[in-house]
């Protein structure tokens, strides 16, 4: 029982895709065709720089700055860039696949607001791969007892007094850091433990692949070396939620839980800490909406924050154009699953992620770019299902945590980054969210 309201605190975060759905920025190699590595702006703009994290085939990528025309980006090495003064767009087109879960990628920002974009066009490579644990009979001062709870990424199981503990992580394949947790529920608090202890861990080099379940034998496990507090959580009304603080270091391919609730443990080795908190209804009837919050916590105590949810008339659309207003925001994102674009000869659904910067209110309207070979689907027939986004704080983590590649701890470092989202279908031209 307690386990497993652990478990509905492991957000499934696994670095180097979150780690899921934010937004990204655009750059390609091989895909654009020819054209500009810079111009639009003048000798005395702004480098704007474009940055494609794989190295899946495009269909091709524009810019254009202010209301000119759209220029071809050039990729040389995954990167493009160009010259902007004021207000600039992208778009990308990824030669779409069943790996590849964006096709067009939409951006739009000043020079003040951002000047290095990036995206990425197919999955990464990870894998649920299964680890067979082998729990020592103390660790520390810690006698281990059943109730206790086993972590590794997104998976927490309770420990039941018999070796081995069955996990399951999606991770890379190969040589690796494997971060394995012990902690111990201490009390009820609705749908998670009101306390934790964080008993101990241990950090293994391991070979993982698919052949079979990687044994984790029961030596090597040490207590953590100190502790460090979570307030508690502050949700809106009608909302439960919780928080949790996740251990990540160069070498690993999947990041783990080293506390929740009101505390977390300590490693005895370098590494960044990154506090996740997540809120959403109580109600079970009410889908939809969801806050959250990623910081680097520095290995210190840690007040989560969350933004406030989306609230009635923040959200509305108008043929092509969106109307956002959502007060806290800093930046938006809509990632369009179906209803709003299509492939221009074949009338195929294409998925959009679109990224607007703007402080507060905004309105986007979605161009039809030539050379992407997309058209917009018929206003009065279709059907939209989308996920909405308001974003503020480090706004380029976006570009980390939802990216398609494990981070380095450089990248990490200094995250602050909240969210407030909403889910959103509507059918017909227009739409006010309720």
């Amino acid at each position: 029982m307690k386990a497993k309201r652990l478990a509905l605190m492991a957000l499934g975060l696994s670095l180097g895709l979150l780690l899921t759905a934010c937004p990204q920025t655009p750059p390609p190699s091989g895909g654009g065709g020819g054209g500009g590595g810079s111009g639009g702006g003048g000798g005395s703009g702004t480098t704007v720089t474009v940055r494609q994290l794989d190295s899946g085939p495009l269909v091709g990528a524009y810019y254009r700055v202010g209301s000119g025309s759209w220029q071809t980006l050039t990729f040389s090495g995954g990167q493009a860039t160009f010259t902007a003064t004021g207000d600039y767009e992208v778009a990308v087109r990824c030669q779409s696949g069943p790996n590849v879960p964006t096709d067009i990628y939409l951006f739009k920002a000043t020079v003040s607001q951002a000047t290095a974009l990036s995206f990425s066009c197919e999955n990464g490579p990870t894998y649920p791969r299964t680890f067979e644990v082998n729990l020592p009979e103390s660790i520390g001062s810690y006698t281990l007892q059943p109730g206790d709870t086993v972590a590794v990424g997104n998976e927490m199981k309770t420990y039941t007094g018999s070796n081995p503990v069955s996990l399951t992580a999606y991770t890379t394949d190969g040589t690796q850091e494997v971060l394995f947790t012990v902690l111990r529920p201490e009390g009820e608090g609705g749908p998670i433990p009101s306390s934790v202890t964080p008993i101990g861990y241990k950090l293994a080099t391991l070979v993982v692949g698919p052949d079979a379940p990687t044994t984790v034998d029961a030596t090597g496990w040490q207590p953590f070396s100190g502790a460090r507090n979570i307030a508690s959580l502050e949700v809106p009304q009608g909302y439960i939620g919780g928080a949790l603080v996740y251990f990540f270091r160069n070498g690993m391919g999947v990041i783990s839980p080293v506390g929740l609730a009101d505390r977390y443990g300590l490693l005895n080795v370098s590494g960044k800490y990154l506090g996740v908190a997540q809120a959403a209804p109580a109600d079970p009837n009410s889908v939809g909406s969801l806050l959250m919050v990623v910081k680097d916590t520095g290995g210190n105590d840690w007040t989560p924050s969350l933004m406030n949810p989306w609230e009635a008339g923040q959200f509305s659309v108008d043929g092509a154009t969106f109307t956002l207003a959502h007060p806290q925001a800093q930046m938006y994102e809509l990632t369009v699953n179906n209803g709003l674009v299509q492939d221009a000869e074949g009338g195929y659904n294409l998925r959009a992620r679109i990224v607007v910067y703007a402080n507060g209110s905004t309105t986007y309207t979605v161009p039809v770019v030539p050379g992407l070979r997309y058209a917009l689907e018929g206003f009065a027939s279709r059907s939209v299902s989308l996920d909405l986004m308001a974003f503020r704080g480090t706004l380029a983590a976006t570009q980390v945590l939802f990216s398609t590649r494990v981070p380095t701890e450089d990248e990490l470092a200094g995250v602050d980054l909240a969210w407030a989202q909403r889910y959103v279908y509507f059918s017909g031209s227009s739409y006010t969210l309720p």
